[in-house]
This record gives structure tokens, sequence and C-alpha cells, in this order.
């Protein structure tokens, strides 16, 4: 049996095919899911069939900026300048941060999905980052110094009405890294409160928040499972493991183990992807068709790629 895998990487706007045959390598795995039987080669499964498009940041052009994946096939967002990262997406539309007007201060922007109808939505002497669209395209949760500390707001999908939102803690103490659920009607959210940095769960109107995790050594890169039940994360020891913790019992399970310094986490009903290489300045995203599934690599270069999330019409 002979499985063919290719992937595309786009540098500028150029798309570069690269091909790798299944001969006992980690790509091997795949044959499961590029053929529906071992000798059947005329019924082939496409193995990116359920991998969901998504946006990204990638360093290829020489300065972080965002780039779309649809079906194996990479391009620059319309919409981005070289210090852009941080992208969201909901409702037909993407939220990202940028560093274009100064890469000292951090504002928040939005666009289409096409790239067109750009428009700044902060403007304030703080930093502004980490923005999360509500999934009626309403509202942007995101942190903002403003105040003086890290500390998260929310703001009108046009930039008007900033408020910073009560999560139940004194202001003083830093918080950040605030998703909207997939519903809207929560927002989790990063917080050392107890002494170590855990992922919190609050209304998303604000109010007093609900500790998810409990990890000896912290946890970070929260993000929602598509039904809104679940919450991805990775613990601060060795970051070789995904976990995913049911809120309602705060049941603790492991979606990927054995990686090497993953993170990230943005999932679908079919897949996850995750970076690998996380804290590195040569990230890499892969798809996991399934808990503990052989990874598929999708974006594995000498260049940075990080910050994957899922593109939501």
């Amino acid at each position: 049996m002979k499985f063919i895998y290719v992937a595309r990487k786009i540098r500028n706007t150029r798309t570069i095919p690269l091909h790798a045959r299944c001969v006992l390598t980690p790509l091997c795995a795949l044959g499961l899911l590029a053929v529906a039987a071992c000798g059947d080669a005329s019924r082939p499964v496409d193995p990116l069939a359920s991998v969901p498009d998504f946006i990204y940041v990638s360093d290829a052009s020489g300065g972080n900026e965002l780039y779309t994946w649809k079906h194996g096939t990479t391009s620059l967002f319309p919409a981005t300048v070289a210090g852009d990262a941080q992208p969201q997406s909901a409702a037909g539309k993407v939220v990202f941060t940028s560093y274009r007007i100064s890469f000292l201060n951090a504002e928040i922007y939005s666009a289409n999905l096409d790239g067109s109808n750009a428009i700044r939505l902060t403007n304030s002497a703080g930093a502004d980052v980490e923005p999360s669209l509500s999934p009626d395209g309403a509202t942007v949760v995101f942190t903002s110094i403003r105040s003086g500390t890290s500390r998260l707001w929310t703001m009108d999908a046009d930039g008007s009405n900033p408020t910073m939102l009560a999560t139940g803690s004194a202001t003083d103490l830093p918080e950040s890294s605030a998703r909207f659920s997939p519903d809207g009607t929560q927002i989790l959210f990063s917080s050392p409160r107890t002494n170590t940095t855990q992922i919190w769960v609050m209304p998303a109107a604000g109010g007093p928040a609900a500790q998810v995790t409990h990890e000896a050594n912290g946890a970070f890169d929260g993000s929602w499972s598509p039904d809104g039940k679940s919450i991805y994360y990775v613990d601060g020891v060795d970051r070789t493991t995904i976990h995913n913790v049911v809120l309602s019992t705060g049941d603790r399970t492991d979606y990927v183990t054995g990686g090497t310094d993953v993170g990230e986490p943005a999932c679908t009903a079919s897949a996850c992807l995750v970076v690998s290489g996380a804290t590195t300045s040569n990230g890499n995203i892969l798809a996991y068709v399934g808990a503990n599934s052989v990874p598929i690599p999708l974006l594995q270069t000498d260049k940075n790629e990080f910050e994957p999330a899922i593109l939501n019409p």
C-alpha cells in the first residue's frame, strides 16, 4: 500500500507542495485516514477532510503576519501587516492584536473573513491584546493594561463602550487570556489569584468566577471544547500534554500525550489544532483527529507558525 500525503506551505503568496511517501514514518499511520481499506486504493479518504479552516501567525515573510489555512492551502490574510498576532474568529469576522501603529503599544483590530473592512477597535495609551469575539459578533473581550494592571475589558464590536469586566478579584491583580464560550454565556480566563496561574470561568457579563484547573505548576493556553462542556489547556510542568477538564465534574483526561512543548489548542468536534514548540521560535502546527491520535503535520517548516484559531463563518 502506498500513500501520498501532500502538505502546502506559503511564503508570501506562493504555494509550495511538499510530498512524503508512507514508508515506516510517523505519516504512515495516516494511511488509516488516507485509504478506506488497506488493499483498496480506489477509495481514498482525504486525510485533511477533518481539519477545519483556520487562521494563524507566521514569520514566513520576516515579521509576524496572519495567514489562513484552507484544506491544505495557505494564504496571506489580506488585512494583515507586519506586527499582527493573536487572531480569533467568530460570526464571520476575525479580531486580532496589531503593533502596526507602534511596536511599543498594541491595539486591537477586526476584519471580515475575506480580509475586507479592516478597522481599528482600540486607541489606548496602554496595550490592548488577546481579543475574543462573542459568537453573535456583538462583543469583544480583551486584555488591557490601560488601568495600570493587566485586566479583562469588553467593548462593542465596533470598539465603542470599553468597560472593565468584573471578575471577582481585586483590580490590582493581573488577569488575562479571556475566551468566550461557544454559546456566548461564559468566559474563561487566566488568573493567579490562588498564587499560581489557573484557568477560571465566569458569566460573560462578569461576576464571581469558578476555578477550573488545579495544577501545582499552573495551567495555561485555555480554550473551549466545541460543546462548551469542557476546556483544553496545558499545564506548566513539561508541556508534553494537552489536558481536557469537564466543567460539571472536574474530571481531567489527557487529549494529547508525548508531545514536545505543546500548547495553544484550538478544537472542533472533529479535530484539535495544536502547536508543537509553542514556547520556541520554531513552532509547528499539527492536527489531532481524536484523542491521542497520530498527529497530522500541517505546517512544519523552519519558520515559526503558531496561534491557530478556527475560522467561524
